[in-house]
């Protein structure tokens, strides 16, 4: 009798393991954070008041790999800012201090398998540099948009070192309301959708966690929840310097705000918004 609760005990360990193995879970690596004026992050916005805006980086450990969506600022940011930024644009685009996710997951031991981009502008990809060896992916048409733009949406030196692309197109799938997708990993618990308007190939994650739990990343689609709530385009002259195509931002945001209406339960996480990724909390803290 002891012998088989002992086995039991052993199996019921093992499945639990498994269980845990098989899932997905994510941490939000803040490398860098500020204040700005609400009023330029989001149309009606307030002149009076200012708001925080992150720079971070998604970690996700899945089963199968472990990815960045994402880079946060990296250790070359203020090389690459001070030489490459046109200077009208520096007091726009200013950061506070750094601490790259790169030397966050060095003392940790975590490597990284591979990188999702949500865009390529200079403060999402400002890391590449630091992850050399590893896979980028990112749709054909961003990575053509990150050989053509020019700064200050893109800062030439973060790809100068032969960035290791993986391109990739969006399939026939529809999934939560967009035509074409793309299952990383064929559980759905990793699904990229199309989101372009900010730039040619911005790209949106929806995280599904085992109990249910779904996220969705919305990269610059809107820098905030205010956004799509509204939904709400960017402050006119801010949508005009980093918007590549004004029109089929607010087309986004519009279908990010029908579907949002239509599950309450989801949870959109805009990739500068601190009010937002504060009440989720940072690396090492872990979603799960």
């Amino acid at each position: 009798m002891a012998l088989r609760s002992l086995i039991t005990l052993i199996l019921l360990s093992s499945f639990s393991l498994f269980a845990q193995a098989e899932g997905v879970r994510f941490a939000l690596v803040k490398t860098s954070e500020t204040e700005t004026l609400d009023a330029f992050t989001v149309a009606g916005g307030k002149w009076t008041e200012k708001v925080k805006a992150n720079h971070t980086a998604v970690l996700i450990q899945h089963h199968a790999a472990t990815l960045l969506f994402d880079t946060g600022l990296g250790r070359q940011v203020d090389r690459q800012f001070k030489e490459e930024m046109p200077w009208w644009e520096k007091p726009l685009m200013q950061y506070g201090a750094v601490t790259p996710a790169r030397d966050q997951l060095d003392r940790a031991g975590i490597r990284v398998d591979r990188i999702l981009l949500s865009h390529a502008h200079w403060d999402h990809a400002s890391a590449l540099a630091d992850f050399a060896e590893v896979p980028v992916w990112a749709p054909y048409e961003e990575i053509e948009f990150s050989e053509i733009a020019t700064p200050p949406a893109i800062l030439p030196s973060q790809f100068a070192h032969r960035v290791n692309w993986h391109p990739f197109e969006f399939q026939p799938e529809p999934f939560m309301g967009f035509d074409r997708s793309l299952d990383l990993f064929g559980d759905r618990s990793l699904v990229l959708v199309p989101l372009d308007g900010h730039t040619p190939g911005s790209t949106g994650l929806f995280l599904t966690l085992e109990d249910g739990r779904r996220f969705f990343f919305t990269g610059d689609a809107s820098w905030r929840l205010e956004g799509f709530t509204g939904p709400k385009d960017k402050f006119w002259l801010s949508s005009r310097l980093v918007d590549n195509d004004r029109a089929g931002t607010h087309a986004q945001l519009r279908k990010v705000h029908d579907l949002l209406k239509a599950t309450p339960g989801l949870t959109l996480i805009p990739a500068h918004d601190a009010q937002v990724q504060d009440r989720l909390g940072y690396y090492p803290r872990w979603i799960q």
